[in-house]
């Protein structure tokens, strides 16, 4: 008993130098293609360390991927070591105005076409300050292009400052045409579907609304994947509700 007890303590010692070896197997130099954080592991589950702007230049000592597949990188940055993913870094070194890179000389104003979510850098993976309503018009300073080459706004709305999506704003006022009016149109529930707030699954969720339900709603909307959310009400509460889990009748 003793005997396998030591052959099975000498394989995870054997395994986990493997890892180890795989994770330290490469090395080299990547450049911020946009605002990234740095984070305490290689996944967007990991908390985040602190923000790194556009342009620098990191060092990496070891690489991972992530459940999508994405790399990551493992670098020091002002003293901390974390995590930054491949998405927002590159290898190859920027020349002049690279992707992702901010633009301080272009001041202007935008208005909110959808209820938006302001947040603390110009991409998906940054957390959420706080939500703009539909309608409300903002001043921005900068700009900038996340790893998908969608443009975002830095504003300031209710002191609070942060960065609000293209996707959801239009110059001088205008609509920008991702969402339209259907009054009296219906949908049924073709699985377990969470009711959210806004048009998209960064918005939160109200309620849970089960399989076969039909429902009734006035306006349609698209989020930054293409995908249709539908506008309805539900047991006295009104949300949003995604076309991958409900078929128009």
């Amino acid at each position: 008993m003793m005997k396998m007890k030591k052959i099975l303590a000498a394989l995870l010692m054997a395994a986990i130098c493997l890892s180890m070896v795989a994770a330290l197997a490469e090395s080299g130099t990547v450049w911020t293609t946009g605002n990234v954080n740095m984070r305490k592991g290689p996944g967007l589950g990991y908390g985040s360390i602190r923000s790194i702007s556009s342009g620098k230049q990191l060092d990496y000592d070891a690489t991972d991927k992530d459940d999508r597949g994405v790399t990551w990188y493992r670098i020091s940055y002002k003293g901390r070591t974390g995590w930054v993913s491949s998405k927002y870094a590159s290898s190859k070194k920027p020349s002049g105005g690279s992707k992702g890179s901010s633009s301080g000389s272009s001041d202007g104003k935008v208005t909110t076409t959808a209820s938006v979510n302001l947040r603390k850098g110009a991409g998906l993976d940054y957390s959420v300050i706080r939500t703009v309503p539909e309608g409300v018009s903002l001043s921005y300073d900068k700009t900038a292009k996340d790893d998908r080459g969608v443009t975002w706004y830095r504003v300031t709305y209710k002191k609070r400052t942060g960065w609000v999506s293209s996707k959801y704003t239009g110059k001088g006022g205008s609509k920008s045409g991702g969402s339209s009016k259907n009054g009296g149109s219906k949908v049924k529930t073709t699985g377990s579907v969470n009711l959210r707030t806004g048009a998209g699954l960064d918005y939160r969720d109200i309620c849970s609304i089960p399989k076969g339900k039909t429902l009734s709603y006035d306006e349609t909307r698209k989020d930054e994947r293409g995908v249709t959310w539908y506008h309805v009400s539900y047991d006295g509460q009104s949300g949003w509700v995604s076309s991958k889990y409900a078929k128009k009748k």
